[in-house]
């Protein structure tokens, strides 16, 4: 799941950085490639086998699912934002 989340960061910022697409479109993206990934996990890969771990811990998959998507998206936005700054502050100098 992790490896996912950093692929579609690195394409969203690929296409956001340059201007192709605005912030609020990749954004977008990133909540359909989250549907994907969860679909993928649950039609591909048995659930009740996969996180038996957490599931003996006593934590519910979907906040899981929830705190690690909910992370992704703060630190997406977070490398954008500072990306997208940069870029301005050098095209300014």
């Amino acid at each position: 799941m992790l490896w996912w989340c950093v692929v579609t960061s690195l394409a969203c910022a690929y296409y956001t950085l340059p201007g192709y697409i605005n912030v609020a479109e990749s954004y977008l993206l990133k909540l359909i490639s989250y549907g994907v990934i969860v679909g993928f996990q649950y039609i591909y890969h048995n659930a009740n086998k996969t996180f038996f771990y957490y599931r003996n811990a006593g934590y519910p998959i979907d906040s899981l699912y929830t705190y690690s998507f909910a992370a992704d998206a703060v630190a997406y936005g977070i490398i954008i934002s500072i990306s997208k700054l940069l870029l301005h502050w050098v095209h300014i100098f």
